[in-house]
């Protein structure tokens, strides 16, 4: 037993002079990563940010007022814009890959994806189905989610939207109040049929177009009330 106790002293000495770390990784980089993302949301108007994107979608700090700022809608629209051309790349090359090589003379992410889907056999389907019901429903939250909404100082009945655009880039979307509505339908439903049903229909119109918006990204309720016409007077800006 002392003679155990003795090696285990000694590997331990040695594991520390040799710069070994014998316990396990620390998680740091994720706490500093949830902090920000924390941040973010809870900072959703701080001064910095909204500086940024007045310069971001080039609209004039003087004339225009945030009210809407949806850092979800946000994260969702660049991962996307990232993820989609890459699929589309990968998609193509694999595509020409099969039918123009012989197995032997392929890539090798494109033969371990042939050999794993022979080997699923009918299988392959389920994945494949999964994949697309994944795009379609990223692109649809792409179509959907509104990133951010201004409000004229002046004529505080005109409004601009920051919203996707070919899935990739974002468009100024210039509309008044009267274009704007919102749409209930779903919210006598349950919390999990109603989250799915504005992800699918939206939650507001705008003219003919149909759109989702989150109401705790609003500066405040009074302003969201007042764009979708529920109240008249306005907000102060």
């Amino acid at each position: 037993m002392i003679v155990r106790c003795l090696l285990n002293n000694n590997s331990r000495v040695v594991a520390q002079r040799a710069g070994f770390c014998t316990t396990r990784p620390s998680s740091s980089i994720l706490q500093k990563v949830k902090k920000y993302l924390d941040a973010e949301d809870r900072d959703n108007f701080d001064v910095e940010k909204i500086r940024k994107a007045h310069k971001r979608d080039e609209m004039s700090e003087k004339e225009w007022t945030l009210i809407y700022r949806d850092i979800g809608a946000s994260r969702t629209f660049y991962m996307t814009a990232a993820f989609l051309p890459c699929f589309i790349i990968g998609a193509t090359i694999f595509t020409i890959d099969v039918n123009t090589n012989t197995p032997s003379n392929r890539f090798d992410f494109v033969q371990k994806l042939v050999a794993d889907a022979e080997e699923l056999g009918v299988l392959v389907a389920l994945p494949s189905l999964a994949l697309t019901i994944v795009i379609a429903f990223l692109i649809r939250v792409q179509q959907l989610r509104l990133i951010r909404i201004y409000q004229n100082k002046k004529d505080v009945e005109q409004f601009v939207a920051i919203r996707s655009k070919g899935v990739v880039t974002q468009h100024k979307e210039m509309f008044r109040r009267d274009d704007s509505t919102g749409f209930y339908f779903a919210e006598e439903q349950t919390d999990g049929a109603r989250v799915l049903l504005h992800f699918l229909f939206g939650n507001i119109r705008i003219g003919k177009q149909k759109f989702m918006v989150m109401d705790d990204m609003f500066r405040a309720n009074n302003y969201k009330t007042f764009m979708l016409n529920e109240t008249s007077v306005p907000p102060r800006l």
